[in-house]
C-alpha cells in the first residue's frame, strides 16, 4: 500500500480530481488553501504580494497498478502544461499501517 500526495494550483484542482476518477481512485482527501513556495512558479502564499493559492490530495492506494496510473496520468499532464503554475507535483511513499474500521 502507497500513500499519494499531490499539490496543485488550486486552479487545477478540478483537473486532478477528474484525472483521479479517470484512474479509478475514490479513496481521497482534499486540503484547501495550501500556501506553497514550489521549486517552479511563483509562490502562492496567498497574499497582496504573492496571491493565490495550492490544494493537496492525500490518496491512500494498496493496488500498485493504479498508482503506476496516477503517476502516468500526472506526467502527462504536465507535459501539456505551458504554464509552469499550472504543473501538478506528486510523491509517494509505502505505507506500513492503513487503519479503516
Amino acid at each position: 500500500m502507497k500513500m499519494i500526495y499531490c499539490t496543485c494550483n488550486v486552479s487545477v484542482l478540478e483537473q486532478l480530481t477528474e484525472l483521479l476518477e479517470k484512474c479509478n481512485i475514490r479513496d481521497f482527501q482534499i486540503f484547501n488553501m495550501v500556501t506553497a513556495k514550489n521549486k517552479k512558479g511563483d509562490p502562492r502564499f496567498n497574499n497582496p504580494v504573492w496571491p493565490g493559492y495550492n490544494s493537496s490530495v492525500l490518496m491512500q492506494v494498496s493496488e500498485e497498478n493504479k498508482v503506476i496510473k496516477v503517476i502516468q496520468s500526472i506526467t502527462e499532464h504536465n507535459k501539456s502544461v505551458i504554464n509552469e503554475d499550472e504543473l501538478i507535483t506528486v510523491c509517494t511513499w509505502k505505507l506500513d499501517d492503513y487503519f479503516y474500521d
